[in-house]
């Protein structure tokens, strides 16, 4: 225990601000660009779901190669760091460009603005976060203080998100112009540029407080999409904490992307956004706090499987709640939320996958491993949605209109129901994986004697 390397007590700390500052931008952008894209630009909801969906199969190839470039990288600042300082001012202004259109959304200049303002915006977001992700993992030796600095970004992602999710309607309205009642696109875009400006600060705290105390054995090796690929898929551990944070991201991100939807039309206004989203984030929050101790006993495995079985079952609360029973709709608010703490176990998960792996072959992958962690989250955001505004489509949305009793219950499907159901099955997901924490403890150690 004594000659394990560990990180200090304010770069556990200060970690969690690189996921304040991803979600000042990056929630933004999943909570509101698709009812920006189809409200207000006027995009068709098959466009918005073709740009999404491009975006996400463009990523499958650029996330992998982004993590496999990160980990060759050597400079004195180390492998991941410089992204991160480098990537926070693009990410940004793009943050910001995905919320302006200049042709409008009824022509093809429209729609390629959309598409490639949102792809290159999910491209560097990709330089910057998943070297922040990998960073987690080789800050320390410590399994114990992995946790604590996954929970630290836990902690730091709700923040964000209860500060978005709170403050987004009113700011929104505000630059909207005097006595608006619905944002307009000036509203969008200059909300978009406030929490640009705030997100390039907190990345640089984590730039200069974190280090990377894990080093990979021997010099960086040439660059291989085929075996950068070839890695990721022989690692049986990898692929399994792959799934669960693809359905896991599908039933959270993508939730989040038509949430919107639910609040403004089931449930009758655009202000409760504030209230319904800041919620699960506050209980989050709270949640938090109890993971290390909780993860210690019973083991991040568990801890991850009993936290989405019961945010399944907080959404199926909501689900069954009349759109005017506040206090049904809340409590299934506050029982989702108190249960979102599965993403420090997940992301813990992957560090153990990678110690594996090394151990297994000799190779460390912590780049191309953490970049599953962002194609999951990107891949659910924009799946979610994608899907979420085609089934609302179908169902008989109508943008800016008062809706019928089916299309109320189809929103309500699919922004409560479908992630129930998915929460579910990534609980039962979780029985696949068969590596005890002692069991990782277990490969540290062998690594740390293999490569003395």
């Amino acid at each position: 225990m004594e000659n394990k390397k560990m990180a200090s007590k304010a770069a556990v700390i200060c970690y969690g601000f690189g996921d304040l500052a991803s979600q000042f931008v990056w929630t933004f952008v999943g909570s509101y660009l698709s009812v920006f894209y189809t409200d207000i630009v006027g995009l068709a909801p098959i466009a918005v779901s073709a740009i999404m969906l491009i975006a996400r199969i463009w990523d499958a190839v650029n996330d992998p190669m982004m993590g496999a470039f990160a980990e060759r990288t050597r400079t004195r600042f180390g492998r991941f760091r410089p992204y991160i300082a480098f990537g926070c001012p693009f990410l940004a202004i793009f943050g910001v460009l995905t919320f302006t259109n200049p042709f409008g959304g009824g022509n093809a200049a429209g729609v390629i603005w959309a598409a490639v303002t949102y792809i290159i915006a999910g491209m560097i977001y990709t330089l910057t976060n998943i070297p922040y992700a990998a960073l987690s993992g080789v800050m320390t030796e410590d399994a114990n203080q992995r946790n604590a600095i996954n929970t630290s970004r836990n902690i730091g992602m709700n923040i964000g998100m209860v500060i978005v999710n709170a403050c987004s309607a009113g700011l929104m309205l505000k630059f909207s112009g005097d006595g608006a009642e619905v944002a307009n696109g000036h509203g969008y875009m200059m909300a978009a540029a406030v929490y640009g400006i705030i997100s390039i600060p907190l990345f640089l705290i984590v730039f200069f407080t974190a280090k990377e105390n894990v080093k990979p054995i021997g010099k960086a090796e040439g660059f291989s999409l085929k075996d950068t690929i070839g890695n990721l898929v022989r690692n049986k551990y990898l692929m399994i904490v792959t799934l669960i944070m693809a359905i896991q991201m599908t039933a959270f991100m993508g939730r989040i992307a038509v949430t919107t939807y639910y609040v403004i039309y089931c449930l009758g206004s655009f202000t409760m956004i504030a209230t319904i989203m800041t919620i699960p984030s506050i209980g989050g929050i709270i949640g938090s706090l109890f993971v290390p101790f909780f993860a210690k006993r019973i083991g991040k495995r568990n801890v991850l499987m009993i936290s989405m079985l019961v945010q399944g079952i907080g959404l199926f609360i909501m689900f069954l709640a009349p759109f005017d029973n506040m206090t049904m709709v809340l409590a299934g608010c506050w029982i989702f939320g108190l249960f979102n703490v599965g993403f420090p176990m997940t992301l813990s998960m992957v560090a153990d996958s990678v110690d594996y792996m090394e151990l297994e072959t000799g190779i460390r992958t912590d780049g191309t491993a953490y970049a599953t962690y962002g194609l999951a989250t990107k891949f659910g955001n924009a799946v979610g949605a994608a899907a979420g505004v085609l089934l609302l489509s179908a169902f008989g949305y109508v943008p800016n209109a008062q809706q019928t009793p089916e299309a109320l219950k189809g929103i309500n499907i699919v922004v409560n129901l479908i992630p129930a159901i998915l929460f579910v099955i990534g609980a039962a997901c979780c029985l696949l994986w068969n590596m005890s924490d002692r069991d990782a403890d277990d490969i540290r150690e062998k690594l740390k004697q293999k490569n003395q």
